[in-house]
């Protein structure tokens, strides 16, 4: 324990019986277990008008807050506002605040609160006075500055933001900030402080499916800003192109860089056309199909596009309806082609001569055909026979690296080892570091007789937590890879956290029932010691708050923090309902912690509710079976109420499919009725990877191997022991 700073203390001391926190690793009396606490403080009664005073001794002062309008200071010397944020941002002193009584800090808090709202609505000359009469070294000061400048934007304050910015005081303020700027700048068409606000170029966008939404998003301001000031023109062409074409969601701050495209001439019938092209094809973009074929009957497309609507949802009848192999009925067929191989595959093929002799397609739409065909020709429901068609026919430049993925795994399916190791060995170099790649080299080279070679690759596997790397750990029979990482065991809060500003504000917004307090928590996440980190991880840990303790291994990236990544919450319910079920009680975790990240009021954008994102529509079924009284949608962010229906439906789905976790987490996940469908059918034994890796849909097979991941290290926290992956019955199922 570190040497105690009793003001300090006296002051922590009142902000943790504020917080329900926790004073050098005790837990406060009467925060109870395993729930969120909540803030003391009672602000319903503070309005703007408890506050009389304006802008210092000069009742006359201005208000509306032009860089030439005044405020005074305390001596009535004339400020510009710019240099009254700028002294406010250095208004922080903790030792006077430390020494503060309990009822100033009260008061602060509410004068906070009253600043906070004069500058929302724009009385910034209010806002600024509270702050220089009442609000002297108060920790949430840059708070107000924040609010000072992201409400009521204008073009004046732009020099203050960006000292603010650069001062790079609260990184995550600071994003906000330029985010609120970019869209303000945006709209006013105001590039020069667009691109002075952006700054140089955030990412290299060669590929653009390698950016995250958040990048491309960045990227479209990037180009936005500089385009019309002829920077960088061929390059925005080219990325406003790709994002046109790019069929998947596109970000709102990309809308700006579009107009321009627009503008500038770029968006031509022909691009249009094209992107009405690769829609038509697919199945699920009907809806944009449909809003591009209007868009495209004013342009001289127009003939052409309603012939290609007529066979949108019938489009084998193009042998009957396209009369002849001009340029346009030409065009009109190989699209109505691509679509029919898309949604009709062995059909298709039957019909592939007859297409081939009647409308001569170019090499070029040949292989694009030929793509079509392997990507549904190589997935989970078509045979051997399908997959050696591909082998033969798919010319070698159309194994783009999302069929080879494909292929791998049904090499995997079929027991194709040569086939998996050659594969692998062909796959780019940051797709071959991929743990499942890895995984499968190194059980290809041992299924070959290479057992040196697969033994030494497995075993590098085995370093990584993961599915995989527990999975070649287990086969090896080696040590599980939990790379455990613990806080100091001497750690001492409040005071070893005393000097971190953010951890103060933190406190501060907490106590105040603030949710912007999870900005300063990720700014101390992101940006702070690791000692002060982790002290501040523990202290959510410990007060139930679990969304702040995950959230802090998710901002920060310590993924070795298990005890926050995977924290024990609502534990007496878990236990309870683990008993009643017999469902294992680390696989409740497992899922919950997979489901909602434990977040007992989350709801997804299908409608499932709570910790175990449980559908209305199945409670409903659970309590009509189990005789019980549903109390509708709302009750299930209730945790217990949510533990009981979730435990429930999961014991049917491991009692359906003989207690394998493996096939019930899968059920959970995508329905259990897909799942017969997608085991053996052809007497070949498959084992449990093989199963995980070849669950057609992204989303569940990622989901199956985190369940399992989490199920092994929940089961690890709670009990010490470091147990199995697979459980033997698992892992001698016939898959």
């Amino acid at each position: 324990m570190g040497v105690l700073d009793f003001q300090r203390v006296r002051w922590w001391a009142l902000i943790v019986t504020t917080v329900g926190g926790v004073l050098c690793g005790a837990q406060v009396a009467g925060a109870a277990p395993n729930q969120g606490a909540t803030a003391s403080t009672d602000l319903s009664s503070v309005t703007s008008t408890n506050v009389t005073i304006r802008a210092g001794a000069n009742s006359n002062a201005a208000v509306s807050g032009s860089p030439d309008e005044i405020v005074m200071d305390s001596s009535g010397q004339a400020m510009h506002f710019e240099d009254q944020m700028m002294l406010n941002s250095r208004m922080v002193d903790l030792d006077l605040f430390a020494k503060m009584p309990k009822s100033r800090i009260t008061k602060m808090r509410e004068a906070f609160v009253q600043a906070e709202n004069a500058f929302k609505r724009g009385d910034e000359a209010l806002g600024f006075a509270i702050q220089r009469e009442q609000l002297q070294g108060y920790p949430l000061n840059i708070w107000l500055n924040y609010y000072y400048l992201a409400y009521n934007i204008r073009t004046e304050k732009f020099d203050a933001v960006m000292k603010f910015i650069q001062s790079n005081e609260q990184g995550e303020l600071s994003a906000l900030l330029k985010d609120r700027y970019a869209r303000y700048f945006s709209d006013q068409r105001d590039y020069e402080h667009l691109s002075q606000l952006i700054g140089p170029k955030p990412f290299d966008e060669t590929k653009l499916s390698t950016l995250s939404f958040n990048q491309k998003s960045q990227m479209c301001r990037f180009y936005e800003a500089n385009w019309p000031l002829d920077k960088v023109s061929e390059d925005a062409v080219s990325y406003a192109t790709r994002i046109y074409l790019d069929l998947s969601k596109r970000p709102m701050s990309c809308n700006g860089l579009m107009s321009l495209f627009d503008a500038k001439g770029y968006l031509t019938d022909k691009l249009v056309l094209k992107r009405f092209e690769s829609a038509y094809i697919k199945s699920s973009y009907a809806e944009t199909t449909e809003s591009l074929s209007r868009e495209l009957q004013k342009t001289p497309f127009a003939e052409r596009v309603s012939a290609q609507m007529k066979l949108y949802k019938d489009p084998e009848k193009l042998f009957t309806e396209v009369k002849g192999n001009d340029g346009e009925q030409h065009r009109v067929a190989v699209l109505a082609f691509k679509r029919y191989a898309n949604l009709q595959p062995r059909a298709a093929r039957n019909d592939f001569s007859r297409f081939i002799k009647t409308f001569e397609p170019s090499e070029t739409e040949l292989i694009d055909i030929y793509q079509i065909f392997a990507s549904s020709f190589l997935g989970r429901s078509y045979g051997l026979e399908d997959v050696e068609w591909v082998d033969k026919n798919l010319p070698t430049l159309a194994w783009n690296n999302t069929l080879k993925e494909q292929r791998l795994r049904r090499a995997i399916f079929f027991g194709q080892w040569n086939e998996v190791y050659v594969l692998i060995n062909h796959l780019p170099l940051d797709m071959q570091d991929d743990i499942n790649w890895r995984y499968w080299k190194g059980r290809a080279a041992k299924e070959l007789g290479n057992t040196e070679e697969g033994d030494a690759l497995l075993a590098e596997v085995a370093k990584d937590r993961s599915f995989f790397g527990f999975y070649a750990a287990q086969s090896l029979g080696l040590e599980y890879p939990f790379n455990y990482l613990k806080i100091d065991p001497n750690f001492s809060f409040p005071m070893d956290i005393a000097n971190n500003k953010a951890a103060i504000r933190f406190l501060e917004l907490y106590a105040l029932d603030d949710d912007n307090a999870i900005y300063e928590w990720r700014e101390i996440a992101k940006r702070s010691p690791e000692h002060e980190a982790m002290v501040m991880a523990q202290w959510a840990l410990q007060t139930g708050n679990i969304s702040y303790a995950i959230d802090f291994v998710v901002s920060s990236g310590r993924w070795d923090a298990l005890d926050y990544r995977f924290p024990i919450a609502y534990r007496d319910y878990y236990e309870h309902f683990s008993k009643e079920t017999n469902v294992p009680l680390s696989f409740l975790y497992g899922v919950s912690r997979q489901e909602s990240m434990l977040n007992h009021s989350i709801r997804s954008w299908a409608g499932a509710v709570g910790l175990m994102q449980v559908m209305p529509g199945t409670a409903r079924q659970i309590a009509k079976k189990e005789k019980w009284k549903f109390g509708g949608t709302n009750t299930l962010t209730d945790p217990e109420t949510n533990i009981k229906y979730g435990s429930t439906y999961l014991r049917w789905m491991l009692d359906r499919f003989d207690n394998n976790r493996i096939l019930a987490a899968a059920a959970y996940n995508a329905g259990p009725n897909r799942i017969p469908r997608w085991r053996s059918h052809d007497g070949v034994y498959r084992d449990a990877a093989m199963f995980v890796e070849c669950i057609p849909f992204n989303e569940t097979r990622k989901y199956v191997q985190n369940v399992i991941l989490y199920d092994s290290i929940y089961n690890f926290l709670l009990t010490g022991e470091k147990g199995e992956l697979i459980h033997p019955h698992e892992l001698s199922y016939a898959y």
